[in-house]
């Protein structure tokens, strides 16, 4: 038997001989070879001579290379030729193993958050600067792992195929395959030795809480069943969308065609006022992580008088207030203002925003937003593909009490670096480390709401 990771290139060698221990001879001609599937009969290679190698007497060599796409399984590769002018065959079983999982190449935990940047800045009210944007990611990484392993899971979503050994060990119930740690939101193509079982074959359960989903379940009222293939070993196969929920909010709309390589890309006023840095966004079926946020000119210009360098000049007049959104960052000259409201063509903002400097400014000033997304394409599992201008920016949302935690997390590192890790309370025997008064109350409530428990068994 000859093991092959589909999408690369295995070497299939026949040899012939006149009668058992006797020695290699050569047939009339170049045999053909075909595969097919054995748990289906579906031909994965039609019958070709062509590509047959001959290296020696009596053997005939193939180099297959199996598509990326082929299902998972065992295959038969049937050799058929002429000696002495009558048919001849020989057969060679193939096991073609899917490709590693879009989970395992490029879905890293690392760098995927559940609180953004510029949410943490909102709360320090820090400068804009380099060095707090780095201590700030570190926090929000670390943050975002300790949630994470407090909650048992993860709960970002990955679109991914990943394998079960079936049985996975004796005294399983039949038609019951657990996932564990492993959780699903959606199932795309459930498969077993090579056969597929369709949607109306299997339950997803537990069906009243999910998802997200803990377990499989072949209908006990169908012919479908678990196991078939030549070994127990990733025997099932299911593609589907794992984690824990997927939420998701309408943010807005990109404000340019997009192609597949693309690493920046421009959205309109209330994507802006969204996302952050740390942001999962999805345009039609990719998904993709913001990492870093640029300014774009608005093609807007600041209006009447101008403004001048006092705190209560908070009107910022426009050609067109539809042009922006509440909550967005604007930049004029070296000074950041958040949009608090809207009328008509006339932002109301609050001045000095984000550490800048407040300022005098001129009419006619260009008015600039961060408006340009720097991305990583094709996050979660998903492929980076061309997208058409105004698609639909969807926004992935956390569940509230882990965000909460990852901000209140994060926030405690900062203020203990800060202090050199020395904010205690209380002295003596008494004196203990601060990490915020309700920082274990949210840890509590986190593990309660989105932990995931052990599974308990009774024997």
């Amino acid at each position: 038997m000859t093991d092959v990771i589909a999408g690369q290139t295995v070497a299939l060698l026949s040899q012939w001989y006149p009668y058992d221990g006797g020695p290699l001879t050569d047939l009339d001609a170049t045999p053909s070879i075909t595969i097919t599937s054995v748990a289906t009969g579906a031909t994965a290679l039609a019958a070709t001579t062509s590509g047959v190698t001959h290296p020696g007497t009596g053997s005939y060599g193939y180099a297959w290379t199996p598509s990326a796409a082929l299902t998972p399984g065992l295959y038969l590769a049937l050799w058929t030729g002429l000696k002495s002018g009558s048919p001849v065959t020989a057969t060679e079983t193939v096991t073609v193993v899917a490709p590693a999982a879009a989970s395992a190449t490029n879905t890293s935990p690392e760098g995927i958050w559940y609180a953004t940047r510029e949410e943490i800045k909102s709360e320090l009210d820090v400068k804009e600067t380099a060095r707090s944007n780095a201590r700030i990611d570190r926090a929000i990484e670390d943050a975002s792992r300790r949630v994470e392993g407090l909650c048992h899971r993860r709960f970002f979503p990955v679109q991914a195929t990943r394998f079960f050994d079936w049985p996975p060990r004796a005294g399983m119930t039949p038609w019951i395959l657990r996932l564990d740690d492993q959780e699903l939101i959606s199932v795309s193509t459930l498969a077993s030795g090579g056969t597929v079982i369709t949607s109306n074959e299997y339950n997803l359960e537990p069906v009243n809480f999910g998802p997200p989903f803990n377990r499989l379940e072949v209908k006990i009222s169908t012919d479908a069943s678990f196991g078939g293939g030549s070994t127990y070993q990733r025997d099932v196969q299911v593609t589907g969308l794992w984690g824990y929920r997927n939420t998701e909010a309408t943010a807005g709309a990109l404000a340019e065609v997009l192609d597949d390589s693309e690493t920046s890309v421009d959205v309109d006023g209330p994507t802006s006022a969204a996302v952050g840095v740390g942001s999962i966004v999805r345009v039609d079926s990719e998904r993709m992580l913001v990492r870093e946020r640029r300014q774009l000119d608005t093609g807007q210009t600041l209006g009447g008088a101008g403004l001048t360098n006092q705190n209560n000049a908070v009107t910022v007049t426009v050609a067109s207030g539809a042009a922006f959104s509440p909550g967005e960052v604007i930049l004029i000259d070296a000074e950041r203002m958040l949009v608090e409201d809207i009328t008509g063509n006339s932002l109301l903002v609050r001045r000095a925003w984000d550490g800048s400097t407040i300022a005098a400014h001129t009419a006619g000033a260009t008015i600039y937003a961060p408006r340009t997304l720097v991305v990583t394409r094709g996050a979660l599992g998903t492929i980076a593909a061309a997208h058409a201008n105004g698609s639909t920016v969807a926004l992935w949302v956390p569940p509230g009490p882990v965000r909460q935690l990852v901000l209140a997390e994060a926030l405690t590192d900062l203020l203990q670096g800060r202090s050199g890790y020395a904010r205690t309370a209380g002295s003596g025997e008494n004196e203990r480390e601060t990490s915020g008064r309700g920082l274990a109350d949210l840890r509590a409530s986190a593990y309660t709401e989105c932990g995931r428990k052990a599974r308990m068994r009774s024997v």
